[in-house]
């Protein structure tokens, strides 16, 4: 083989082989490379930190362990021959891993496991495509291993898995570092090895909210492969207003064609928010006349000229939320700390191991119920507790005179001997015909804890069917991150979430549930995920990182962990007549 592929220049460095164990053999294999006087490395992963290899190349080691290794100052450098192991919902905490390679000169990057889906195409009986894999074909292959197959950045025909965007943008070759973001310098560096930017423009502009304030274009820079310069952009022309929030966004793209990468194709962005945010005003309300309560023996009721609001007296929840006569509420709204198992979970048992939190939201028993008219407001209070993981949730809601709820939320979880908890958020089902999502926040594809460098903060639209990712394996999907606002719409009215300040928020065509796992199914994304006549809606503190160091044990980073303790989550919903301004729509408070 060596002799047959010495003369190939896309060959850099010889491997002696994948997971085939160690020995005498591969020592002289070593030895007979390095007598070619060849100066390409030779590396082999069992070798581990031996002699017969010129670089450690481990697989799927941990952020902590590579760190341990760069910070012990050895002389070989590590490069991860596999790592990031992207199984179905994956590729957590990227740039974790980057930012420790970046950060030491002895860790030198990795490969990704890997590429591409290796599943087969097939249709069912009723003319249904999916992509089938282990345990689909048949008796006389019953011995497999399932979806382990489903693990690329790609799938089978090379449509975008979501992560493969996070890839792309961890792995961009030019560098923007805020300097000081109030006077506008950005320090912008040169990444390549071996190419300067003769063929890259720059474009940047400076959004409030969603309108463009100030854009431009970067003269020609003269930076050479590690070469670096402060970039001064202007803001002090800025009118600041309440309740905005400005972003700078800087866009490196290709001047000219070039094979197989087009003209205008973005190489490398960056967002980054400016410190100029001044929070609402909270305005006085004197239209206390408008709304009414009331007690029955079953519910508290709060009624408005255009609205109405019930809050179940059994079981503390609020009900029923009409607004213009139609019920946005075909389910309560309650806690919710579930989240559908991805790969990664399986792997390393998450449904068995933090099952207790799985039902927790439907074991809340009503501990106190109680209602008030204050000033301008009525409020109604609530206090739930699960005995069984000791979790207390208590929420107060504050109804204005146009419909709108300030929910404020305080969970309290006692035990600190309890699992992580997977969510932490709450769940309510609106009517089917509830298909539009509009939101101002993390997109357009989902993101998560740990996966949301590549999703950039702005306004976005869709249908809430386009915002499932049907992975081959169904599992948790959709999730948008640093939610400022959300809105879900039918043709006649929407609800609009506005986060305090922020939540991560997800939507559903279906119910949730029908993305969970039961041990000894085979379910496929394509098949048994399909629109029903509802719509889900979580709207969370958050939920766990999705990881990915490995697909069978690795959790996710602890730093991208919910352990139990005390969290506070509060938001505001406002009804609303399709058509108007949602940016003007998100600034009213209660």
């Amino acid at each position: 083989m060596y002799e047959r592929d010495k003369n190939q220049p896309s060959i850099i460095m010889w491997s002696m082989g994948n997971e085939a164990g160690d020995g005498k053999n591969f020592e002289e294999l070593y030895n007979f490379l390095k007598s070619k006087k060849d100066s390409r490395p030779v590396v082999y992963e069992p070798a581990k930190e031996k002699g017969h290899t010129d670089i450690v190349f481990p697989m799927y080691k941990s952020v902590e362990e590579i760190n341990q290794y760069a910070d012990l100052n050895k002389d070989k450098p590590l490069i991860l021959c596999e790592y990031a192991h992207a199984m179905g919902n994956s590729v957590g905490n990227l740039i974790d891993y980057w930012d420790a390679i970046d950060s030491h000169e002895s860790l030198q990057g990795g490969f990704i496991w890997d590429w591409a889906d290796q599943v087969i195409a097939k249709t069912d009986k009723n003319g249904t495509d999916y992509w089938g894999y282990g345990g689909d074909f048949g008796i006389e292959f019953a011995e497999n291993d399932s979806n382990f197959c489903a693990n690329g950045l790609v799938s089978a025909d090379r449509i975008l898995n979501p992560h493969a965007y996070e890839v792309k943008k961890i792995y961009q070759p030019i560098i923007f570092k805020p300097l000081d973001l109030k006077k506008g310098v950005i320090k912008i560096t040169n990444s390549y090895n071996f190419l300067n930017f003769d063929n890259v423009d720059f474009t940047w502009y400076i959004k409030a909210d969603n309108k463009t304030i100030s854009s431009g274009k970067l003269s020609t820079l003269k930076l050479n492969p590690g070469q670096s310069k402060d970039i001064f952009f202007n803001t002090s022309n800025i009118i600041i207003s309440q309740g905005v929030r400005y972003f700078l966004t800087i866009e490196a793209k290709t001047r000219n064609a070039k094979p197989l990468i087009p003209k205008k194709h973005i190489i490398a962005w960056e967002q980054f928010e400016l410190p100029f945010y001044r929070p609402l005003a909270i305005k006085s309300d004197d239209s206390n006349y408008r709304m009414s309560l009331s007690e029955t023996p079953d519910e508290i009721k709060v009624y408005g000229p255009s609205f109405s609001i019930a809050f179940n007296k059994n079981s503390g929840f609020l009900e029923d939320y009409i607004f213009e006569n139609l019920n946005f509420l075909q389910k309560p709204i309650v806690p919710f700390f579930w989240r559908a198992p991805n790969d990664n979970d399986l792997g390393n048992k998450m449904p068995s191991r933090t099952e207790i939190w799985k039902d927790a939201g439907n074991r809340m028993e009503l501990i106190g119920l109680s209602s008030d008219k204050n000033n301008s407001k009525i409020i109604i209070n609530s206090t739930h507790r699960d005995s069984t993981s000791k979790t207390t949730v208590e929420t107060e809601y504050t109804i204005g005179s146009d419909g709108e709820i300030k929910i404020k939320r305080q969970i309290d979880v006692e035990s600190k001997s309890l699992p992580e908890i997977p969510r932490i958020g709450i769940k309510f089902t609106l009517p089917g015909d509830f298909k539009e999502i509009h939101w101002f926040g993390r997109g357009p594809h989902e993101s998560y804890w740990d996966r949301k460098q590549s999703a950039a903060i702005g306004f976005y639209k869709g249908l809430v069917w386009d915002q499932t990712f049907q992975y081959v394996r169904p599992q948790e999907t959709g999730n948008k991150t640093d939610v400022y606002w959300m809105a879900l719409e039918s043709n006649k009215i929407g609800l609009m979430a506005v986060g305090l300040p922020q939540f991560d928020g997800s939507v559903h065509q279906y119910p949730y549930e029908d993305l969970d796992y039961y041990p000894g199914s085979q379910k496929h994304g394509k098949l048994d995920i399909s629109s029903k006549n509802q719509t889900d809606w979580l709207i969370d503190y958050g939920q766990m990182g999705v990881g990915g160091d490995n697909s069978w044990g690795a959790k996710p980073m602890k730093k991208y962990t919910l352990y139990p303790g005390y969290y506070e989550h509060s938001f505001i919903l406002i009804p609303y007549k399709v058509g108007v301004d949602l940016n003007k729509l998100s600034k009213r408070r209660i």
